[in-house]
């Protein structure tokens, strides 16, 4: 077994910091189901605070939290617009669509970025009969993590909303976009009708989501989650974590950022070895061994014999997501190792 090991499959496996655990110990706690959980109503409010909305839902993962939010937009037969990589399409396989019957409409976006006249050719199809919901990704997952600008995101909610079209982003790490543009998060909310981030990606927080937007929509998420069994009691004891990930953590995400430029460069000036450069990257590292003649999987199984963990993007790809527990050294570390089994072939 190798000594060292360097997990870069995701922001998901950070752990929480001293001052998340002693909060945990500490949180004022009550029954979430009656909304009396003190810290619960926190995490909520200060969520929807930072996104410039009325309310918040915490709910138990970012998956949940879109789910919520589709439901709570739309009813059965509604057309529903995604770019065909995001997470909330392709990641949950079209799921969500088949349990609520609407009908996913998704398109190939640049970097995941949807313009508004692929919008408009979309609405105008003359399979759409009911466009209801538009979904956007921020940062987009499958294009590398690429950060959107407000202006990409009020540009096409412009569109949307041009058609009666409701906006919902998935901000899974949005505050990743956040710090990559230096600019506030409101700056994309303001014009969306719902938004949902994670608490337990880069900002380190052990569990949790938040669903945000209007009062009325979050009380009819709120009756989603709990038809899919995502209310929760003393929550709480997880949600002081999330307090802190949102006061003492987001600006530290510049420093996965630069991680992960690291390692980009690093692995780039190995021959044969291709990085997907979004106009603005995050935390991500997007790998590509198709010219020296790798499979996914196979480039997967070789890092792994040396301790480096990362997850495939077929069919000869992989993913690695810079985060608190990678430090320089490990990008080394990495690059020295990738380019060792390079020479080997």
């Amino acid at each position: 077994m190798p000594e060292r090991k360097v997990d870069l499959r995701s922001d998901t496996v950070t752990l929480p910091t001293q001052e998340m655990k002693e909060a945990m110990i500490e949180a004022a706690l009550g029954d979430d189901g009656y909304g009396e959980d003190a810290t619960v109503n926190r995490l909520q409010e200060l969520a929807a605070e930072k996104l410039g909305m009325e309310a918040g839902l915490y709910v138990p993962s970012g998956t949940m939290g879109n789910a919520c939010a589709l439901f709570a937009h739309t009813r059965s037969g509604d057309d529903v617009f995604f770019e065909e990589r995001a997470h909330l399409f392709a990641g949950a396989r079209g799921e969500f669509a088949v349990l609520n019957g609407v009908r996913p409409h998704p398109m190939q976006a640049e970097f995941g970025v949807i313009q508004p006249e692929q919008l408009e050719d979309a609405i105008s199809s003359e399979d759409v009969s009911q466009p209801s919901l538009l979904c956007i990704e921020n940062s987009h997952n499958g294009s590398g993590g690429s950060a959107w600008t407000p202006a990409e995101a009020e540009s096409v909610s412009k569109s949307a909303k041009a058609h009666g079209l409701k906006v919902h982003m998935d901000g899974a790490r949005i505050f990743n976009a956040v710090v990559a543009h230096g600019v506030d998060a409101k700056d994309y909310t303001q014009h969306v009708d719902s938004a949902m981030f994670c608490v337990s990606k880069g900002l380190s927080a052990p569990v949790g989501s938040l669903l945000c937007g209007s009062r009325s929509f979050i009380d009819e998420a709120d009756a989603v989650r709990k038809r899919m069994g995502g209310g929760m009691r003393q929550a709480g004891i997880i949600a002081a974590a999330g307090i802190v990930a949102l006061e003492k953590m987001v600006d530290r995400l510049a420093e996965d950022h630069e991680t992960a430029h690291l390692l980009c460069a690093g692995l780039e000036a190995i021959k044969g070895i291709k990085i997907q450069r979004p106009p603005t990257p995050t935390n991500f590292a997007m790998v590509n061994v198709e010219a020296l003649g790798w499979r996914s999987e196979s480039l997967i199984e070789k890092w792994k014999t040396c301790g480096i963990l990362a997850n495939p993007r077929p069919p000869a790809g992989a993913r690695l997501v810079a985060h608190r527990h990678i430090t320089h050294e490990d990008v080394a570390y990495v690059v020295e190792a990738t380019r060792q089994l390079v020479e080997r072939g």
